[in-house]
């Protein structure tokens, strides 16, 4: 015997979103219906959106719009976010029996068009994508693109994004805002309340034959429904559980008992950390409670502490300029040895410092170095007793005698080295979500074969399958930044 026939039920009640199941349509999914219908039968202004967060019955409207009857409208539904442009072209042709002569793109596209071409004002085509909020970048373009050559040509198109709250967020880039204008229609799945929460599961329950009295104990089914947020998803989950509690329990109803046990069970499990300001405030309120008491205490213990503490206060700006003073003093005191250091060069070394003056220098080498880095390297050997000098051009390689350091600067003063193009000047890109060396191969260089001018260009990548969202790429030299198209 399975817990639902322990019930007298005819079924499991609580199943997951299918096109079988009973809908229960409170106040803010008939809304949510409403705006799903409006790409269906309404004026072609635009894309439809219809947020809400997880488990809040998206999907379940989706099988519910599906269901309906809607005389000369074609509707094809989306459930896989993470398929290409190109895979879902294809998946929409497959659903509207529609027959393309080739496999790129552009076929794909000229037989949608050729349909609505011919069939006119007759009949419209609906997409709905869900959980629209996992798409990438670039298949949102391609879909407003789509969008955009339909209204152009004034063809009897509609595309329906259903998702979680972050799909509103998300339009909000700038790099989607195109896309986020042309939503005409939005709307948002709110929580049920606990008078929806109660009749939600009486129309789950009638569904298979039952009543919420012959099931739960008085007070039971609110013990659940308090810990369910309102969440259609997490009541299913609550009321499926406490069921088979009671039933392996022995139960003839489910008790206060057990729903609380249940309620306090999955809530546990569920419950995610808080974050956030107001979150950091309520974990550092009780140590700042207790470090204001305790200075309180000891003020009105001892009663000098508070002048005590305000002259240690105000000694704060006496200590400032004691420090300002020391550090003035070792800058007088380098400055010195510096200019000690210049009078005991030979002549021949204002030359050298006329060369590592220039600014067409590499400012990685050695002859960028300040005057008083110089004077210091040259004052540090001295204090320890040698009679070495480090020299600006040898400050990679140790101390060497002041005669090598100018014949080598003499070298490099006749033959200056000459440096690789700055990463930083060649042409590079940023990443965007879905993005692999593959994709940015052939978007920038024409072809995939490009990807090993891109991995040797970019030493820095360990896999070139997955790429960081904002990471920076750069291009190989002589390329610029400029995708290349079809």
């Amino acid at each position: 015997m399975t817990y639902y026939q322990w019930f007298r039920l005819k079924g499991p009640p609580f199943q997951p979103a299918s096109p079988d199941a009973a809908v229960y349509f409170s106040p803010t999914h008939l809304a949510g219906l409403t705006t799903l219908e409006a790409g269906l039968s309404g004026e072609l202004t635009g894309l439809t959106m219809l947020t809400g967060e997880a488990g809040t019955g998206k999907t379940t409207l989706i099988y519910a719009l599906l269901q309906r009857d809607y005389k000369r409208v074609r509707i094809a539904h989306i459930d896989d976010p993470s398929l290409s442009f190109l895979e879902i072209m294809r998946l929409i042709l497959t659903q509207l029996n529609l027959y393309s002569i080739g496999s790129t793109k552009l076929d794909y596209l000229e037989a949608l068009d050729k349909f609505l071409r011919a069939h006119g004002q007759e009949e419209r085509i609906a997409v709905v994508v869900d959980e629209a909020q996992m798409l990438s970048d670039e298949v949102l373009e391609e879909l407003r693109l789509l969008s955009g050559h339909n209204q152009r040509h004034n063809r009897n198109l509609q595309l329906i994004l259903v998702g979680q709250p972050e799909l509103a967020e998300r339009l909000k880039k700038p790099e989607l805002r195109a896309l986020n204008q042309r939503i005409s229609t939005r709307g948002v799945l709110k929580q049920l309340n606990l008078d929806q929460g109660v009749k939600y599961v009486e129309c789950k329950l009638s569904a298979q034959g039952g009543k919420c009295a012959t099931v739960f104990e008085n007070g039971a089914l609110k013990r659940l429904l308090k810990r369910s947020d309102g969440i259609p998803r997490k009541i299913n989950m609550l009321c499926h559980t406490a069921m088979q509690a009671a039933f392996e329990a022995g139960e003839k109803k489910v008790s206060v008992k057990t729903a609380k046990k249940i309620a306090e069970a999955y809530h546990e499990s569920v419950a995610t950390p808080k974050s956030g300001l107001r979150a950091r405030l309520i974990q550092a309120l009780p140590p700042l409670v207790v470090g204001a008491s305790l200075v309180l205490l000891i003020g009105l213990i001892f009663p000098n502490f508070w002048s005590s503490l305000t002259r240690s206060g105000s000694s704060g700006p006496s200590v400032e300029r004691s420090a300002q003073q020391t550090r003035v003093s070792k800058q007088t005191k380098v400055a010195e040895a510096s200019k000690a250091v210049e009078q005991s060069r030979p002549v021949r070394q204002a030359s050298i410092e006329s060369v590592a003056a220039k600014p067409k220098a590499d400012p990685s080498s050695a002859f960028t170095q300040p005057a008083a880095s110089a004077a210091r390297a040259a004052a540090e050997p001295a204090a320890a007793g040698s009679k070495a000098v480090k020299s600006p051009a040898t400050s990679d390689m140790g101390l060497i005698p002041s005669a090598h350091a100018e014949a080598n600067l003499g070298a490099a003063t006749q033959k200056p080295a000459v440096t690789p193009a700055a990463a930083s000047q060649r042409s590079q890109v940023t990443v965007q979500y879905g993005d692999t060396l593959e994709k940015i191969a052939i978007r920038y260089l024409g072809s995939s074969s490009g990807i090993n001018a891109l991995v040797k260009a970019n030493p820095q990548v360990t896999d070139i399958n997955q790429l960081n969202v904002g990471e920076v790429i750069y291009l190989p030299p002589g390329v610029a930044a400029k995708a290349k198209h079809d």
